[in-house]
């Protein structure tokens, strides 16, 4: 991973003389974050410990730490991650769904920032990837100890209450880093890919006489276009309000059951997958 951003970066990063790092990755706060525009993390062109060690370079990071549930963050390939040297800090959260998923990830990451710093005083650099602004308390910390602070965030879930940059000596916006677009975030830009995907669950044969409902659609949009379930959420909601799909019911097995299909209003060529489901 090379671009012209990660040339400024490193720039930046030898004006500070920077000779020993250690990173802090709030890797729950970051993979949830990145979902909310669409982004696989296992992709290695959105990898964010690919970029760390693009920038920081192998020899002079003295651990990288990665805290999550990775219980809850789907997908992700551990054994990738460690293959990137990276050291896995699992932090049980409560269990439940993504839009009601707590841990303590912040506060895990932050004891073990602290006990870094007694233990290993040679490192002159802390770098934290968090949008989370939880993290301020730990990184002024370390500012005032006279460590050099780097920070990696979202700036689209950055806090508009606390700024989390002025505790950083320098800080970087993950998504200009690798060039993702607002524009992701937006239900509209998606329109034709989750029509295919509506289409082809209901042109899956094992799908006949059924209805696709709205929790199904939903983890479909996620597990194919890597969405967040509020994402994902607010995709379905921006389509049924524009009247691309409709919600329609029928008894199956004396029960009523509630689906989406394509409404043929707004759709072309979809009369006939309708029909399928009704």
């Amino acid at each position: 991973m090379t671009n012209e951003k990660i040339i400024e970066i490193k720039e930046k990063v030898k004006e500070q003389n920077v000779q020993n790092v250690g990173i802090f990755v709030d890797f729950d706060n970051i993979y949830y974050g990145l979902r909310d525009f669409a982004i696989n993390l296992n992709d290695e062109n959105y990898c964010i410990f690919k970029m760390l060690n693009d920038i920081y370079e192998k020899d002079r990071i003295r651990t990288m730490r990665a805290y999550a549930d990775f219980d809850q963050v789907n997908g992700i390939k551990l054994k990738s991650l460690q293959e990137k040297r990276v050291q896995i800090r699992n932090v049980y959260g409560n269990g439940r769904e993504e839009k009601y998923r707590k841990n303590a990830s912040d506060i895990e990451l932050s004891i073990d920032a602290i006990e870094t710093y007694y233990k290993n005083e040679n490192i002159d650099t802390y770098v934290f990837v968090t949008a989370d602004s939880d993290m301020i308390p730990i990184m002024s910390r370390m500012m005032y100890k006279g460590k050099k602070v780097h920070l990696y965030y979202i700036d689209e879930n950055r806090s508009q209450y606390q700024n989390i940059t002025n505790y950083a000596h320098l800080s970087e916006d993950i998504l200009t880093i690798f060039n993702i677009s607002l524009e992701r975030k937006k239900p509209e830009y998606w329109l034709d890919d989750v029509i295919n995907i509506i289409n082809q669950w209901y042109n899956n044969p094992k799908n006949n006489n059924k209805l696709l409902g709205g929790k199904w659609l939903n983890q479909e949009l996620q597990e194919k276009l890597f969405m967040s379930h509020n994402l994902a959420s607010n995709v379905i909601q921006y389509l049924e309000e524009n009247e691309y799909i409709k919600k329609v019911s029928r008894v199956l097995n004396d029960k009523n059951i509630e689906g989406y299909i394509l409404n043929s209003k707004n759709n072309e060529n979809v009369i006939k997958m309708n029909e399928k489901a009704v």
